[in-house]
C-alpha cells in the first residue's frame, strides 16, 4: 500500500499529466519537457517528505502508546509536537534576531525541535506518575500542548513580520514547501532515531507488564524508558522540521497496525506502524492537493477531519475500561 500510494502521489496532482509521460520521466527516458520535470520532481520531493514524516510519527506513536500503556498516546495529543514547535519558534525568533541562524537552517531547527520534544516528553513522563487513569494522562498532555501553543503564539505575535509569515506558513502542517535542502540534512538523524526505535521492540514488550516484571525479564527499565523518549523525540523533531506539526497520524497508525497484524508484539508493531504512518501521510497529501484544485490544503486539516472521529471513538472505549 505504501508503494502504491507513493506512485499515486507522483502521478496525481492539480496539474494533470499523462501517466506514461510521468513514468518515462521517472525512469530517465523523457527529460525533454521542463514543465514535466519540474512538476514530477516537486511531487517526488513532497511525497518523500510525506513518507518520512508519516513513518516517524507512526513509529513515535507506537512507542509512546506502549511506553505509557495508553491507546490514546501520540506525539500530537501529548503535546510533544507542540513542544518541538515552541523550541523551533524560539530558535527562529532569537536566531534571526541575533543573526545566529538563517531563515530555515535544518540543523539548528532540528536540534531545537529535538530538545523541545524531549523536554515535553519528560514532563509527560513526570505527570504520568501522578495520573491515575489513561484519560488523566491524556488530559495532562493536552494541557501541556495548550501551554506550548500559547507561548508559541505569544512569541510569534511579538516578532517581526517576516518571522511571523515564515512561521505561520510552516505551522499549517503541509508538504507543499518540502525541499531536498531541508529533507537531506535531517534524514541521517531521522534514520538513527528509527533504528533505535526498532531495537526497542523487545524492551517495550517487557515494560508492558510493569517495571518489576520487566526487570525480572532482564530489561533495563530506566535505560529503556530514556531510550524510548529519546528516540521518539528525535523522530518527532525531524518530522516537525520537515512538515510542521502534523496531527493524528501518530495516533491512528499503531491502531491500524495492530488490527492488520493481529498482535501487540512491538517487534512487529513498531515497524508496521511506520509503514502505516507513511501510507496515511501520503494519502493525506494526495487528498490535500486534489480535493479542491488548484488550492493546496494543509495536510494537517485532512488528518484532523478524519482523525477527530477516531479519537472520539477511542475516548469512549477508554472510558468504559478505565
Amino acid at each position: 500500500m505504501l508503494f502504491v500510494s507513493f506512485l499515486s502521489s507522483v502521478l496525481v496532482g492539480s496539474v494533470r499529466l499523462p501517466t506514461e509521460h510521468v513514468l518515462m520521466h521517472l525512469f530517465g527516458l523523457n527529460r525533454d519537457s521542463a514543465l514535466l520535470g519540474a512538476v514530477v520532481d516537486l511531487r517526488v520531493v513532497r511525497t518523500a517528505a510525506a513518507v518520512l514524516t508519516g513513518v516517524s510519527l507512526g513509529v513515535a506513536g507506537a512507542m509512546l502508546q506502549s511506553l505509557f500503556r495508553n491507546p490514546l498516546a501520540d506525539p500530537f495529543i501529548l503535546g510533544i509536537s507542540s513542544g518541538s514547535s515552541l523550541a523551533i519558534a524560539i530558535t527562529l525568533v532569537l536566531g534571526l534576531g541575533l543573526g545566529f541562524v538563517q531563515t530555515y537552517d535544518p540543523y539548528a531547527l532540528y536540534t531545537a525541535g529535538a530538545l523541545g520534544a524531549a523536554a515535553t516528553s519528560l514532563l509527560v513522563v513526570f505527570f504520568s506518575t501522578f495520573a491515575k487513569t489513561s484519560v488523566g494522562l491524556v488530559l495532562a498532555g493536552v494541557m501541556l500542548g495548550y501551554l506550548n501553543a500559547g507561548i508559541t503564539t505569544l512569541i510569534i505575535t511579538l516578532s517581526e513580520v517576516e518571522t511571523v509569515r515564515a512561521f505561520s506558513f510552516w505551522t499549517l502542517g503541509t508538504f507543499s514547501a518540502a525541499k531536498w535542502s531541508v529533507v537531506e540534512p535531517v534524514l541521517p538523524l531521522m534514520l538513527a532515531g528509527l533504528a533505535v526505535a526498532f531495537l526497542l521492540g523487545k524492551p517495550l514488550n517487557g515494560l508492558a507488564f510493569g517495571d518489576e516484571a520487566a526487570s525480572s525479564m532482564g530489561v533495563w527499565v530506566r535505560g529503556s524508558r530514556v531510550a524510548t523518549v529519546a528516540a521518539a523525540s528525535s523522530v518527532v523533531a525531524a518530522a516537525t522540521v520537515v512538515a510542521g506539526p502534523i496531527g493524528f497520524i501518530g495516533l491512528a497508525a499503531p491502531h491500524v497496525a495492530r488490527l492488520a497484524a493481529r498482535t501487540v508484539d512491538n517487534r512487529f508493531i513498531i515497524p508496521l506502524s511506520g509503514l502505516t504512518g507513511g501510507t496515511l501521510a501520503v494519502l493525506a497529501d494526495i487528498t490535500a492537493r486534489s480535493i479542491m484544485p488548484p488550492l493546496d490544503l494543509p495536510s494537517t486539516a485532512i488528518t484532523s477531519i478524519f482523525g477527530a472521529p477516531l479519537i472520539l471513538v477511542l475516548l469512549l472505549r477508554s472510558g468504559r475500561t478505565v
